[in-house]
């Protein structure tokens, strides 16, 4: 049934449209496969900054099992080779994980008056990120929308940096719905949330 659900919330968080927002979150990760979706959204003027969050710490090979990251720093450089202004980039450098970058996220949303965050995570991984940010939204009081814009891996390539295909890592992330259940909302109400601002 989870499984279900979950392939649910998935389909919709495919499905989602961008819409102008304040900023674009480049959540790290996958190396730089996330990086020519947070370009084209830049480039197509969805917003007019974006926030790279993550750390320079669990970057490389045997920082964490099944995964060679690239640091911060390798993708602020990539974005601004790509022409993206210096005054555009805002960087978290102190999120270890996705509850630390949805805190800090939905904090400064809060704070700068951001009404729409554009989130660009992988495909197999925005469920959980996307669960994450709503349920950080609603304890810190953000009232704002959160727009899903994943970049889609299909189910039979291995993502840089990692060592399993996604379909491995779509029925891990399954898994880590339940072990990280106390800081997400559940898959049913986050496919509420979509439909409710799909519709």
């Amino acid at each position: 049934m989870i499984k279900e659900k979950f392939q649910q919330l998935h389909n919709l968080l495919l499905q989602e449209k961008p819409e102008p927002a304040a900023i674009i979150v480049w959540l790290q990760g996958d190396r730089f496969d996330r990086g020519p979706k947070v370009l084209d959204l830049f480039n197509k003027k969805y917003a007019p900054q974006i926030m790279i969050t993550g750390n320079n710490r669990l970057v490389g090979p045997k920082a964490r099992p099944g995964e060679d990251n690239v640091s911060l720093t390798e993708m602020y450089t990539w974005l601004i080779e790509q022409g993206v202004p210096k005054n555009s980039l805002l960087i978290d450098e102190q999120s270890m994980n996705t509850k630390d970058q949805a805190t800090t996220v939905i904090a400064s949303a809060i704070k700068q008056n951001w009404q729409k965050i554009i989130l660009v995570g992988s495909s197999f991984y925005q469920p959980r990120a996307f669960l994450t940010f709503l349920k950080t939204a609603r304890v810190l009081g953000f009232a704002g929308r959160i727009i899903n814009q994943p970049v889609i891996i299909s189910d039979d390539a291995t993502p840089s940096g990692r060592r399993q295909i996604v379909a491995a890592l779509f029925e891990e992330e399954i898994k880590k719905i339940d072990q990280y259940q106390n800081d997400l909302e559940t898959i049913d109400q986050g496919i509420d949330y979509l439909l409710a601002n799909q519709l």
